[in-house]
This record gives C-alpha cells, structure tokens and sequence, in this order.
C-alpha cells in the first residue's frame, strides 16, 4: 500500500512539475511579442521619420538616407521596408549588412552608426525634411 501511494505521489509531482515548465514557456513565447508591442506604442518609429545626413564631412560625400513609413530609402529607392527603432537603437538591413544606430539624444535627432567599428559617422535629422513629413 505504501508503494502505491508513494507512485502516486510521484506521478502528481511530475504533473505538476510539467504543468510548470509548460506555464513557464508559454509566458516567455507571450513576453517577447507584448514586450515589442510595448516598445512600439512608447517609442513609435514616427520620432525618426525623416533624411538623416552624415555630419563632419563634405556636403557632395555625406551619406544620406530617409526612414519614414515606406521603410529605409536612400537616393529615393527603398533598400528595406523593415527597421525597428526601441527609444536606442535604430536598425535596418542593407542586402545582407545590418545598420545599426545609436540615438544620442533624447529628442531623436542625432544617431551613431555603431555597426561599423573602424568608422562611426554621426548623423543629424534634417530639420527642413522632418517638418515637412511629420
């Protein structure tokens, strides 16, 4: 009699242990999206709507290029429709190369690209092209 109980024992254990684990991975598959949901309602990508322009160099070689709701365009073609923006970081593909920013203020108008580590331009919103878009 007691070996029975002591299985049944067990087999609830293991239930409960499996129930757990399973509580435990639906709440972390359910985290991620809420979590990028939350993410988009506080920091829209909106708050980096314009052309960004590389600054400390020559007018005619300054990389430029334009976020907005299309995507990521530069000289007017769109190169990727996705980019996520998270209040810090700004990121997006070029073929198979990531761009990465670094927002530098609080009013989102200044980023370092960070994912070149031999040169790290800063860019600025270019205020005439932001008032117009938003």
């Amino acid at each position: 009699m007691d070996n029975l109980n002591a299985r049944k024992k067990k087999v609830v254990e293991r239930t409960v242990l499996l129930l757990a684990l399973c509580a435990a991975a639906a709440l972390f598959t359910l985290s991620v999206p809420l979590y990028q949901h939350y993410l988009s309602i506080t920091y829209p990508k909106s708050n980096v709507y314009g052309t960004w322009v590389e600054q400390d160099v020559a007018r005619y070689s300054a990389e430029t290029f334009t976020l907005g709701p299309a995507g990521v365009s530069i000289d007017g073609g769109v190169v990727d429709t996705k980019y996520s923006f998270d209040g810090t970081y700004v990121e997006y593909q070029i073929g198979d190369k990531e761009r990465r920013y670094l927002m530098l203020n609080e009013s989102f108008t200044k980023m370092k690209l960070i994912s070149q580590p031999h040169y790290q331009p800063v860019f600025h919103l270019s205020e005439n092209v932001k008032n117009n878009i938003r």
